[in-house]
């Protein structure tokens, strides 16, 4: 429902939030720098659906909670230019809404982990053997028990490092910990800049003034000193913001438990959840377009129209599929078809299982009405999970499990230079939130 905008309407928006994040590191305008920060970053991620990942949702919250909190009335350009709105201190809340907010992804995701295939070492086991390059210790992470020793220490980690960052105690020792494990993180997996991002904003957990502390500037003055004035209608307002924000981050993230099925496979209340690295989906799918008016059936050649990671997304989320058919239909139409017809066979294998059809191959896609409730037209996963992953190439499951393809022609649409070879293709993505193969098998390119 958010597009991009045309030409470099969207180069734009990247400079603007180029300098609306600098304003805020500087201090500088801080209120409109927060706004246009948060605005325009909300903005380029809710545009491009692809790059719905909970580490990008993350950021919008903290750009949102930037916008209210006052965090330039200490060393920013603000306090130095305008004297009258420098102060020492600002209202407790504003720390514990941020410490609650870096605290999500850790307990939810605890919770989430608290499922039988995490359990058993999946889908870690198979992201980490992936890395036995690595000097040291890359032999010892294809051994059955590294899977096992990741999965159970991210579990703990997850449901500990909180508590123990609360705890003056044990807060340091805890830091270091989590350094440590977001450093293992960003080198066994793909997540960018997510590790190092929350090894800086855990320092929140921290007390207020240990910035202070570091580089020897202590406080003007005690808090004993201060006076309490009365809360402005502006301030009543903000905490009325943020009590709604809280109670919805505590909620929103459990609404999976509404629908039916595995989060993990029917995608249904799996975004925004901190649901993270609970799935790896293979997948082999295949779009045809029929012609209502001939009967022809075509196969829609989706890697020519779709970016690489769109086409990972695609065919692993139904929700997904059905978005991007009216698109696959405009395309058919342009070639002359009529009455257009779009069906998929798409078959995927979730955590190693033994691959299923994911949707309804007979179901005219478009014309699914898309709800908030649960699509019945997603096959229920039935498949058990294996202590010995799935490993028949994605290309041969049609034939191996007995599912019969459409006869189809493959047209050439909008073909690039040097496309027109007949072979295989596998689309890999290994991201922070899930990994994904998908595979149309063979077509003309």
């Amino acid at each position: 429902w958010v597009e991009a905008l045309d030409g470099n309407g969207m180069v734009q928006v990247y400079v603007l939030m180029a300098f609306a994040a600098i304003g805020v590191g500087l201090g500088l305008f801080y209120r409109l720098s927060a706004l246009v920060l948060f605005l325009t970053y909300t903005y380029t991620f809710l545009a491009e659906e692809a790059m719905y990942l909970d580490r990008y949702y993350l950021m919008s919250l903290i750009t949102f909670l930037l916008v209210l909190i006052p965090a330039n009335r200490s060393f920013s350009l603000d306090a130095a230019i305008f004297p009258e709105k420098a102060s020492s201190f600002i209202p407790n809340w504003c720390r514990w809404v941020l410490m609650f907010v870096v605290a999500l992804p850790s307990v939810y995701g605890g919770i989430a982990k608290l499922n039988s295939d995490w359990l058993h070492g999946m889908p870690v086991g198979a992201w980490i053997s992936m890395k036995s390059d690595l000097p040291v210790i890359g032999p010892m992470l294809t051994e059955r028990w590294a899977a096992w020793v990741v999965s159970y220490v991210g579990l703990l980690v997850d449901f500990c490092i909180v508590p123990l960052l609360m705890w003056r105690k044990t807060r340091l020792i805890a830091y270091v910990a989590v350094a440590l494990f977001y450093g293992m993180n960003s080198l066994l997996f793909s997540m960018d800049l997510y590790p190092w991002m929350m090894i800086l904003l855990t320092t929140i957990f921290f007390d207020p003034n240990w910035p202070r502390k570091l580089l020897k500037r202590p406080l003007p003055r005690s808090l004993d000193s201060l006076t309490l004035a009365p809360r402005t209608l502006t301030q009543r307002l903000t905490i009325g913001i943020v009590g709604v924000f809280v109670i919805w981050q505590l909620v929103f993230p459990f609404r999976h438990f509404v629908y039916a099925g595995n989060p993990s496979w029917t995608e249904e209340g799996q975004l925004f959840a901190w649901r993270m690295m609970l799935r790896r989906k293979e997948v082999f799918a295949r779009f045809y377009a029929t012609d209502g008016m001939t009967g022809t059936v075509v196969e829609i050649p989706y890697d020519m129209m779709l970016t690489e990671r769109q086409i990972a997304d695609v065919a692993i989320s139904p929700e997904r599929i059905v978005e991007v058919v009216p698109f696959f239909e405009e395309r058919a139409i342009r070639t002359g078809m009529k009455q257009v017809e779009i069906r998929a066979v798409v078959i995927a294998s979730l955590n190693g299982r033994k691959p299923q059809l994911l949707i309804d191959p007979d179901l005219d896609l478009l014309t699914v009405k898309r709800t908030w409730g649960h699509q019945p037209w997603i096959k229920p996963l039935t498949e058990p999970f294996r202590s010995e992953p799935w490993d028949v190439p994605s290309d041969e499951w049609p034939e191996v499990l007995g599912i019969e393809l459409p006869e189809a022609i493959n047209p050439v649409v909008d073909q690039p230079p040097g496309a027109g070879e007949q072979g295989g293709h596998d689309h890999s993505h290994e991201g922070h939130d899930h990994e994904h193969t998908p595979s149309r098998g063979n077509a003309i390119e």
